[in-house]
């Protein structure tokens, strides 16, 4: 009986409501050219489109919520492509004013070293599994390159020496690679020792001068040329400066750690030197 009560309560509601909206239909009626049911049906539909209208909206809105998000994420893309690019660009310019100031040096040294046979040569490529202690030049046999001829940056700082040829390319073994050594001498004192390559100094682009003995005259920032003694450098080459001195593992004698003079990671030219000066 209660749901049966509920039920004819309902069903009175609604039609309450359509006399209600027939009976403002007539009045309006009066008052304008519609018909009164044209009038009545549209008070009661009203609402009910304004309820879909709304919903229609708000479902548009959340669609094109999404929308917005898509296209707010290829601008971001976009913008990350641009950045990338102008990054690229960047370095690009950078390397080519490293590698215009380095040919300028170069040039110049050229003019003063002329007691030197010069070979200029651009550093085309790096070994990625040795990338600090071999690179490639883009000239080779071709060219006059041979083995051993000695590589210099600019201010006649030693760089190493080829140690692989090809017709138009060479490959350079630096001063700080474990096969590496040369005749040295600490140009304040005149102390004689021998600059090597040290595979635990290697990583950090360092070498190492050894065979000196424990009382000789060197101190931390002194300068190390190349002696011209024993290989095949030609005498006044600068190696580096001496960062550390430390006594070897017997103690009677001492050795030097050496930061190369040339900037090896960062070298875009050189110069091979194409004297023979091996004895």
């Amino acid at each position: 009986m209660r749901k049966l009560f509920k039920h004819k309560a309902a069903v009175g509601l609604v039609v309450l409501v359509i006399i209600l909206g027939i009976a403002v239909g007539i009045l309006n009626a009066a008052k304008s050219d519609t018909t009164v049911f044209e009038n009545a049906v549209n008070i009661v539909v009203t609402p009910v489109q304004k309820l879909f209208t709304s919903i229609g909206r708000d479902v548009s809105g959340f669609f094109g919520y999404f929308s917005n998000v898509d296209k707010l994420q290829n601008e971001i893309e976009n913008l990350k492509t641009e950045n990338a690019e102008l990054k690229k660009e960047i370095n690009e310019n950078e390397s080519s004013k490293l590698e215009n100031e380095q040919l300028r040096q170069l040039l110049n040294m050229k003019k003063s070293t002329m007691e030197f046979e010069l070979e200029a040569a651009s550093v085309i490529a790096r070994n990625p599994s040795n990338w600090y202690n071999t690179f490639t030049i883009d000239k080779g046999a071709a060219d006059g390159i041979a083995l051993n001829q000695p590589v210099v940056a600019a201010g006649n700082s030693l760089v190493g020496r080829i140690s692989e040829v090809g017709t138009t390319w060479a490959t350079v073994a630096v001063v700080s690679d474990s096969e590496h050594s040369a005749g040295a001498q600490v140009v304040r004192s005149g102390e004689y020792g021998i600059c090597e390559g040290d595979s635990g100094l290697a990583a950090d682009g360092n070498l190492r001068l050894s065979f000196v003995s424990k009382n000789a005259n060197i101190i931390v920032g002194d300068t190390v040329i190349t002696s011209g003694l024993g290989g095949i450098y030609p005498k006044g080459l600068v190696i580096g400066k001496i960062q550390k001195i430390r006594p070897d593992i017997q103690g009677i004698s001492q050795y030097a750690v050496i930061s190369p003079e040339a900037d090896i990671k960062n070298l875009c030219a050189v110069f091979v030197i194409k004297n023979d000066f091996e004895r």
